[in-house]
């Protein structure tokens, strides 16, 4: 209302508008219709309470025709190691508990053999009850997978279809959905007593992960040039990223859509800190490695937290004196604070190797770099080695101690065999 009275008494006095150029009448009316939409949009910003909700319904009726799914990814720490054989054993034997599935990596592009788990990962099926986000329905099935390293993670799927702009409900409904993340838990703490005999130090941390992914088959038309698409929806699926309706700066669209890979022209990854797109088919390798690259964050989290609560533990005793056995169980404390810490690290980081300039590889490399994963890996690192630090401090004191009681042992007995000579019993 603001905007349309100073547009009108601009009209009426003639001063926001240059002379009408020659070419006529018409060509006059082009040009004043120009210049009022051009000061309208950017150069009056009255405060108008429903503008907030009238650009939602615009975002949500725009952008290409899309179809494919939207995968939402919760991850978990559930035990310090899981023999994966052996919980695929309990879930075949078990009429009860869904089928495994032991499978690596659908290569679908052309990549070394070795770009895959050791060992496979276990994955299996459940049933889930059906749920409705922002108009979409979810699948009827869950995915579970098991790695071997302790971490687990629960997928749910969303069948899309429609316009671009239908996802920015979606994305803030999933980005604020603590039912979805409870029920992810409630479906593994419901299955892992089956499999405890496969699970070492069996846990369930609070601490969780998770991430959505927009993944499409289609993305406009055939006929669209898909870097022309990507350019001039950048504000939108921006928002898709962020989860957030309001009109995003250059700043923040240019950051939420920089970490993007292709390898070939038709597809496309765009990958942010808690939400990525995936373009054009085949891409369940990707999603894998999205998958993946999540449950390693969590345990990255996980250990660096335990190795807080270890420093926490054991940094007191460098001031303290035990004395007997307590100096030796303190350093085997620390010993396997240490040996814990260096298991886990090495074993998440061992899981697959993806190394080299293939697609994949750098795709990993790409997604690991926005979740941060050098700088969790960096704060562990430093962390194992304040432990380590702490370990010979502690280790030198005893052997200190040691060789101090050692020398008082020496004194006694040469002290001793210099007066036992000179006592009468003694020459008797």
């Amino acid at each position: 209302m603001c905007a349309l009275l100073i547009g009108a008494i601009g009209l009426a006095t003639g001063s926001f508008f240059a002379p009408i150029p020659s070419g006529g009448a018409n060509a006059g009316g082009r040009y004043h219709a120009r210049r009022v939409f051009a000061i309208l949009s950017v150069s009056f910003t009255c405060p108008d309470p429903m503008s907030s909700t009238t650009q939602t319904k615009l975002d949500q009726s725009t952008g290409p025709v899309i179809q494919g799914t939207c995968s939402v990814c919760f991850c978990f720490d559930v035990g310090q190691a899981i023999d994966l054989n052996t919980a695929a054993d309990i879930l075949t034997r078990s009429s009860a508990l869904p089928s495994p599935q032991r499978e690596q990596l659908q290569l679908r592009r052309r990549a070394p053999r070795y770009f895959n788990f050791d060992p496979a990962p276990v994955r299996f099926l459940q049933t889930c009850e059906p749920v409705t986000r922002a108009g979409f329905q979810l699948a009827p099935k869950s995915e579970t997978t098991l790695y071997d390293f302790g971490g687990a993670s629960v997928v749910y799927t969303f069948p899309i279809a429609g316009n671009l702009g239908n996802l920015v409900a979606l994305a803030i409904a999933l980005a604020e959905d603590e039912t979805l993340l409870q029920r992810a838990r409630e479906q593994l703490e419901g299955i892992l007593p089956s499999l405890s005999p496969a699970i070492t130090r069996l846990r369930f941390d609070p601490l969780a992960e998770d991430y959505i992914t927009f993944q499409f088959d289609r993305f406009g038309e055939p006929s669209d040039n898909l870097d022309d698409l990507l350019r001039t929806h950048r504000p939108l699926m921006a928002q898709i990223l962020r989860g957030d309706t309001s009109a995003l700066s250059p700043q923040e669209i240019e950051e939420a859509l920089s970490s993007r890979i292709s390898y070939s022209e038709s597809d496309a990854a765009i990958l942010d800190f808690a939400a990525g797109f995936i373009i054009g088919p085949d891409a369940s390798d990707l999603l894998d490695l999205i998958e993946f690259a999540n449950v390693e964050l969590l345990e990255m989290r996980h250990l660096d937290e335990a190795l807080d609560d270890a420093l926490e533990e054991v940094y007191p005793s460098l001031s303290q004196t035990p004395r007997g056995r307590a100096g030796t169980r303190r350093l085997r404390r620390v010993a396997m604070l240490q040996a814990d810490a260096a298991i886990l690290f090495e074993g998440v980081n061992n899981a697959i190797k993806l190394v080299g300039d293939h697609y994949l590889a750098r795709f990993y490399r790409r997604l690991t770099d926005r979740l941060h994963h050098p700088e969790w890996d960096a704060s562990v690192l430093r962390k194992l080695g304040v432990l380590e630090s702490i370990y010979q401090k502690l280790n030198d004191q005893q052997s200190t101690r040691r060789m101090e009681v050692l020398e008082w042992i020496i004194i006694i007995l040469i002290a001793l065999s210099m007066v036992l000579p000179l006592l009468p019993f003694y020459q008797h």
